[in-house]
């Protein structure tokens, strides 16, 4: 077990401060083509967007036009003794058709009911949520920018799940609106974080389901742990809550499938110990998150969000 650094101010807080802003002409384009494909998306047959999807990835990947350089690093970190160089690339370009395919699921994600939701995603381990949420404190649903976490979140609000999810502003006002939007026909609902705790507190107190995706790098005040075989510093704000409020913890990892649908797979319920001091539980928690992220992301490589810098952080110990 790795050391844990001080406690944050604020452990829901975005460590980095948030996205470094681009400049308003890169913001009109990001916006504009971001319009555009969703125009696109409204357009065409359900059945012609994955392929879009995948085509667009691919070219993406073909043209090296979005941080191929970090996918590279990233997985010669995480598979570098184990995979020769035309392996990870292969796990490279797999991912990229896999983004691209997220891309255009999640504009498509407005066109569906929830019958079609619920057709098109399976769900296991459905019992863990309901032991989870018996005792009526709320649950903690932590999961990673792994498979299309977006599809994930519209799941469980077919399943009549009320869940809100914890995530940062985008540093484009006007992407950020349109995507806040988009969740929100999706039936999705965003606290922002770094903001005010109270609305998420009392969501958690009245029994609902607040989600958190806490796999990207937390920087120095994150809690380090080994993921995929190096030490990264992960986010410490579920398992805090969940030692301050005493709620229960889910992890929840979702899965493409061959044949284009999606399998949602729902772990069982872990929470502090009594007798558990804060450190302790922030340790034993975030670890046992860290394993099931670990075994999703080796279970399907292409499938994890590559182009993060996940080991931007590094330990103390490692810059003594």
């Amino acid at each position: 077990m790795l050391r844990a650094p001080r406690r944050p101010r604020n452990p829901s807080r975005t460590p980095t401060g948030g996205t470094t802003l681009a400049s308003p002409a890169r913001q009109r384009l990001d916006y504009a083509a971001l319009r555009t494909l969703t125009a696109l998306a409204a357009l065409l047959p359900r059945r012609a967007l994955p392929a879009l999807g995948r085509g667009l990835g691919a070219l993406v990947w073909r043209w090296r036009l979005y941080r191929t350089a970090v996918v590279r690093d990233n997985l010669r970190h995480a598979f570098g003794a184990t995979h020769d160089d035309a392996a990870r690339d292969a796990i490279a370009a797999g991912f990229f058709r896999h983004f691209g395919t997220n891309l255009m699921e999640f504009l498509l994600l407005g066109r569906l009911s929830r019958g079609q939701l619920r057709e098109w995603v399976d769900i296991e381990g459905l019992e863990h949520y309901h032991a989870a949420a018996a005792d009526g404190r709320g649950v903690l649903l932590v999961t990673g920018h792994f498979g299309n976490w977006e599809v994930l979140a519209a799941r469980l609000g077919a399943e009549g799940i009320p869940v809100t999810f914890l995530g940062k502003s985008q540093s484009n006002p006007q992407a950020d609106r349109m995507l806040a939007d988009l969740r929100a026909r999706a039936g999705v609902r965003i606290i922002r974080s770094g903001g005010p705790l109270k609305e998420m507190v009392t969501a958690l107190r009245r029994g609902e389901v607040i989600g958190l995706a806490a796999d990207q790098d937390a920087g120095p005040d994150g809690y380090f742990t080994t993921f995929l075989g190096r030490p990264a510093s992960f986010y410490r704000g579920a398992a805090y809550f969940s030692w301050k409020l005493q709620a229960p913890v889910i992890s929840g990892m979702i899965f493409r499938l061959p044949d284009g649908r999606h399998r949602l797979e729902l772990g069982p319920p872990y929470r502090p110990e009594p007798g558990w001091d804060e450190a302790t539980a922030v340790a034993r928690l975030t670890e046992i998150f860290a394993q099931r992220l670990e075994e999703a992301v080796r279970r399907a490589p292409d499938q994890y969000f590559w182009t993060h810098r996940r080991w931007k952080t590094r330990p103390p110990e490692e810059s003594a």
